[in-house]
């Protein structure tokens, strides 16, 4: 501690702590806006049966395989698309899941994760539309969505997204369908067979 620090000494200093935080202040908005979509698992699954959800009408029950090397059966993934996806369309479908959402019940059932679907609005925000995302013809369950420039096929997710630091919201918003292509921040999705797509919807969010 300086006992007989000058004046000059003093506003020195505490220029030095102002321009000391102002740096912190830019690493942290920095940390919070950089890219979180390497934790996510994103990859193909196919939906091996549909049935409807005993306590809401809204949701369907689906048994997705998603590739899973250490557990043999499907994932139980519940969604609410019974008003816009027909049941027969779904099954057997190649789709698209977020295999690393923490396990959450909805409305009394497990879900082990997350189906992803382009969307249209109206402009009060109503969803006027709904579509799946579907993997390039040949892609297997479990194949992995990439986005160059963001991650590959040596990315490592999270082992489970923590609620707490939103990963998936922060990655969601830069989700978008252009022309019924997938897209991150402009980096198409994409399996090794190629590009992911949303064949009833040409434009649109994704969620």
């Amino acid at each position: 501690m300086l006992l007989n620090q000058s004046s000059g000494d003093a506003s020195e200093s505490r220029e030095t702590n102002k321009a000391a935080q102002q740096q912190q202040s830019k690493a942290a908005a920095v940390q919070e806006d950089e890219d979180h979509i390497s934790k996510l698992d994103i990859r193909v699954g196919i939906v091996r049966s549909v049935t409807a959800h005993p306590d809401a009408e809204s949701l369907y029950i689906e048994q997705i395989d998603v590739g899973d090397k250490e557990v043999k059966e499907p994932r139980t993934i519940v969604s609410g698309l019974v008003r816009h996806v027909p049941k027969e369309y779904l099954e057997g479908r190649a789709v698209i899941v977020v295999g690393n959402m923490k396990p959450s019940k909805l409305r009394g059932v497990m879900s082990q994760g997350m189906l992803l679907c382009a969307m249209e609005q109206d402009d009060k925000g109503e969803v006027t539309k709904v579509g799946l995302l579907e993997p390039a013809e040949g892609s297997q369950a479990g194949d992995k969505v990439t986005f160059e420039g963001f991650t590959d096929l040596e990315t490592v997710p999270a082992a489970v997204l923590t609620p707490k630091k939103k990963w998936f919201e922060k990655s969601r918003i830069h989700f978008s369908v252009q022309d019924g292509v997938a897209y991150y921040k402009g980096s198409p999705f994409r399996t090794v067979q190629g590009l992911v797509r949303c064949k009833s919807i040409s434009k649109g969010e994704i969620s």
